[in-house]
């Protein structure tokens, strides 16, 4: 029987990238983050008994990993921009998307991502793959911020309920 640490190790490893790219969300800092994933190993670590049930634990290292990364932001005096308490909440549930198994989701999110329509899928590049804030997004789509937040947000859901229908036919094998 494998102890409460071994466990643990072993979930930070399957949840590592999932955790890095929430925890890059917050801080906007690829080594800060890193950083940060480091101080989260160590609480999942000394907490390890904590999580009964292994599918509680994305959900559980997330709320840790925010909690790491606004500590590490405040003793840099750097906040998140855009990115408060109300809106970490919201993403929260779309990053429930990834406590799926690995593959599979991802496999799902490239399809989905590809039937997005022209407009949602440039939000997403911009937003995600060129890594720009969502005021910078707004300028280069020549759009309000308002307008790009509520955009990216109902992609989001687009997306995660997308990927959800997409999980489960595969779990159905169809």
């Amino acid at each position: 029987m494998k102890s409460d640490q071994e466990r643990a190790v072993e979930l930070l490893l399957s949840h590592r990238g999932m955790l890095l790219g929430y925890i890059t969300s917050i801080v906007r800092d690829a080594d800060l983050a890193e950083d940060v994933l480091q101080n989260v190993a160590v609480v999942v670590l000394k907490k390890a008994a904590a999580v009964q049930d292994d599918r509680q634990f994305p959900a559980w290292a997330r709320r840790v990993a925010r909690l790491e990364a606004l500590t590490a932001l405040r003793q840099r005096r750097r906040s998140p921009e855009l990115l408060d308490g109300a809106v970490l909440d919201l993403l929260e549930g779309h990053w429930a998307v990834t406590d799926w198994p690995a593959a599979p989701a991802r496999k799902a999110l490239r399809g989905c991502v590809e039937r997005l329509s022209p407009y949602a899928r440039q939000l997403i590049t911009l937003r995600y793959v060129e890594g720009l804030p969502s005021r910078a997004v707004a300028e280069r789509m020549n759009r309000p911020v308002n307008t790009v937040h509520v955009a990216l947000s109902r992609t989001y859901k687009l997306l995660a309920e997308c990927v959800r229908r997409s999980v489960a036919r595969q779990g159905e094998g169809t």
